[in-house]
């Protein structure tokens, strides 16, 4: 293999898919990119759990492929100039150049290199990316960590004719209902892939999956995660089917006043009178924050407690100005709205 290519164009995809690569054990072929010189110049990067691949133009002078370490990979042409750099390989070896800089590196077999699943046979989600990437942003603060039952942590895509994207992390769940179409399926994704997605998603790709992956690609990428093996909670039995109260409330006001009390403490107790919602920290009888909202809201006296960040993580992440507080009971689990979106939440014990 030959090519010549521009230091800028190379770099910004190593900084992509490095983050795919095998970190702890340099021993392994995953820790390495492979290189495909054909029509076009491809680079993938695969810790076998989830992988990318990226096409782009460059001077290929003789066709070829091999693997090289990525992060050494990038660490060189970190080094170097703005300007074009040749790649070049004989048998194992691969020699990377610039004017006077060279540099001379090993490979693995590139034929060893874990194959990339294909869509042929998968199925296709029809959504928006716009609107994939509001389902993902609202649902990512609630997907779960480390958690023994593998399958909370990640989120829950409800494949039908109007899909839902859920996660929860045990004390609350997140939903977002879409107009997304597909076969009538359940696949769970990691919170690692979501997150990844948030970073390689474009407004032109295309989204399949099946039993074991998830794909999204353009002609430029392809980025494929394995799916999570388990069975997502039974999160409809969850959603209240009545509120006894139904507040309208300002967003921008509501989450200031919540702040003021959470630089005490996150466990916060809410006060709503009629004419005024009362925040007040309940953690520590030394150090105590409160502060009120003056608003109208037609409830007498309603108290409960919660951890503020739960809140804050809905309110953050939503457009409107205003959103919805749905209440039954001081013990039992409040409901946030705002349009598609809701987060029903376990109020603390007070």
């Amino acid at each position: 293999m030959h090519i010549k290519i521009e230091k800028p164009v190379i770099e910004s995809i190593l900084n992509q898919i490095i983050p795919f690569t095998e970190k702890k054990d340099n021993t392994q072929i995953t820790s390495h990119i492979l290189i495909d010189a054909n029509e076009k110049l491809t680079l993938k990067a695969t810790d076998k759990e989830i992988g990318i691949k990226i096409n782009t133009d460059a001077q290929i002078l003789q066709k070829g492929s091999i693997t090289i370490n990525g992060k050494k990979f990038l660490d060189i042409i970190k080094t170097l100039q703005n300007k074009e750099v040749e790649i070049k390989t004989e048998d194992s070896k691969i020699t990377i150049t610039q004017e006077n800089s060279v540099y001379n590196l090993t490979s693995f077999n590139a034929s060893e290199f874990p194959e990339f699943p294909n869509t042929d046979k998968m199925n296709k989600i029809d959504i928006s990316i716009e609107e994939l990437n509001k389902a993902i942003k609202k649902i990512y603060p609630v997907i779960d960590n480390n958690n023994p039952k593998y399958e909370l942590n990640g989120a829950l895509f409800d494949l039908k004719e109007n899909s839902n994207f859920v996660s929860t992390d045990t004390r609350r769940l997140a939903i977002y209902y879409s107009n997304a179409k597909a076969n009538e399926s359940k696949i769970i994704v990691p919170k690692r892939s979501i997150a990844e997605i948030k970073r390689v998603i474009r407004d032109d790709m295309e989204i399949f999956y099946d039993d074991v992956y998830l794909i999204l690609k353009n002609e430029e990428t392809l980025f494929f995660t394995k799916l999570i093996n388990g069975k997502f909670p039974a999160y409809e039995r969850i959603i209240p089917k009545s509120l006894k109260y139904e507040l309208t409330l300002p967003k921008a006001e509501f989450l200031s006043h919540l702040k003021q009390v959470s630089i005490i403490t996150n466990e916060v107790k809410i006060q709503i009178q009629s004419e005024k919602i009362i925040f007040e920290s309940i953690s520590d009888e030394t150090i105590k924050a409160k502060t009120s909202l003056l608003i109208q809201t037609s409830v007498e006296n309603f108290t409960f407690a919660v951890n503020s960040r739960y809140i804050m993580d809905f309110l953050n992440v939503i457009e409107n100005d205003y959103f919805t507080l749905g209440l039954n009971e001081p013990n039992i689990p409040f409901v946030l709205k705002d349009e598609n979106f809701l987060t029903i939440v376990m109020p603390l014990n007070i």
